[in-house]
């Protein structure tokens, strides 16, 4: 049996593994447009803040594997014959399979103003952090405030880069929280020295005479080395889209991951899955949640029928000033219930949503202890037993919801 498997991320690669583990007697293809061994992508910040060297970002070399498994590095899979069941690479070659995964996760958002030629890039690859770190000497402008922004000044402010943060809404991760929460991290990146510019866009960049500028649509104007486009990221659906493959917002699967053509799957960010936490089929961009659905994906691709049972979007958002770690649904959803206890004096907020008596989302500032157990009565829509109040309080432990 040929396998085939386009990308060599989380999804990718953990599919891989897992076919290997189950000594599955197949000859295995792994198709990357990336040049390099497969890597920890999400922990492309800590390289860029030079707290991670390129060898310890690597998950592992294709030399780790035996003779069946074989990697094409630096091609892309152009289009998939689905009648044919080939795969066309960039160099021209047709590969065949009896099975394919499509793990070619998602491609950063790059407005109309994006141009590398003025050194305006994103945070998506290996590639992209190393242009960043070449242009940046010692000023950046960071555009967006979600969690790769947040993730991003910190980073440069790690290399000594002197960072100015412009958010298109009324504050940081505005998807996610509300004023009251945000203003907390505001705080806390302010007095790390960044500066944050709110409810503004850019208008133009401009590079002359080796001077980059984006002007604002307020008017205001700043001078930099280097921009940072993190305003999110899409499914990279265009060669499901193209091969014919049923595509919503992401790659179309059933509960086996299985695709619209025969014989094709779709795990990680590419693809929609159950969302746990909204109760509904959504693209979920979360590295362990990739992980999990290339091992299911592995097991049907093998012929155990395992049904994924969904997940729920998460973050984790550590520096040396604060750590917020959130999940689910805290906002953008009518009939929720919010409780939440902040302490100032502690620099500290614990808030979580409930629908009904079922918790759906959280968001834990500076008290990380008990939030993993938190996820997992997301994860499993387990009712609360306890006063809501007590919970953010602090009165009860979470360790309490989770007994039988």
């Amino acid at each position: 049996m040929n396998i085939v498997i386009i990308g060599a991320s989380a999804a990718g690669l953990s599919c891989l593994n897992t076919l290997c583990t189950i000594s599955l007697q197949a000859n295995i293809t792994v198709i990357s447009a990336e040049r390099y061994p497969p890597y920890r992508r999400c922990f492309l910040p800590y390289y860029l803040s030079n707290s991670m060297t390129e060898q310890e970002l690597t998950i592992s070399s294709p030399s780790d594997y035996p003779s069946n498994v074989h990697f094409i590095l630096g091609q892309k899979a152009e289009k998939i014959d689905v009648q044919k069941k080939t795969v066309r690479i960039s160099d021209g070659r047709e590969l065949g399979y009896d099975k394919l995964l499509i793990a070619v996760g998602a491609d950063a958002v790059q407005p109309k103003y994006y141009a590398e030629g003025r050194r305006t890039f994103t945070l998506r690859n290996l590639d992209d952090a190393k242009k960043i770190i070449d242009a940046a000497k010692g000023r950046a402008v960071v555009l967006g405030g979600g969690f790769v922004g947040i993730q991003t000044v910190c980073a440069l402010l790690e290399r000594n880069i002197k960072t100015h943060m412009v958010i298109t809404s009324r504050h940081l991760l505005a998807m996610f929280l509300d004023k009251a929460s945000a203003r907390y991290i505001e705080k806390d990146l302010v007095d790390m020295g960044i500066e944050i510019t709110t409810r503004d866009n850019v208008a133009d960049i401009t590079w002359h005479k080796n001077q980059l500028k984006v002007f604002l649509s307020s008017g205001i104007a700043l001078e930099t080395d280097v921009v940072v486009v993190c305003k999110g990221f899409k499914p990279s659906v265009d060669l499901a889209k193209a091969s014919g493959i049923k595509v919503n917002e992401g790659i179309s699967v059933n509960e086996y991951l299985e695709t619209s053509a025969p014989d094709i799957f779709a795990a990680g960010d590419c693809c929609e899955t159950i969302d746990l936490a909204w109760n509904k089929v959504r693209t979920i961009d979360l590295w362990p949640a990739a992980v999990e659905q290339g091992r299911f994906a592995a097991l049907n691709m093998s012929g155990t029928r395992s049904r994924y049972p969904g997940s729920i979007r998460m973050n984790s958002l550590q520096t040396k000033a604060f750590h917020l770690i959130s999940a689910g649904v805290l906002k953008g959803e009518p009939g929720l219930t919010i409780y939440e206890k902040y302490m100032p004096s502690r620099n500290q907020f614990r808030k979580f949503a409930l629908r009904g008596n079922v918790p759906v989302g959280m968001a834990f500032y500076n008290c990380p202890e008990e939030a993993g157990l938190f996820v997992n009565v997301i994860k499993k829509a387990m009712p609360l037993t306890v006063n809501p109040e007590n919970i953010v309080n602090g009165d009860v432990s979470i360790h309490d919801l989770m007994k039988p």
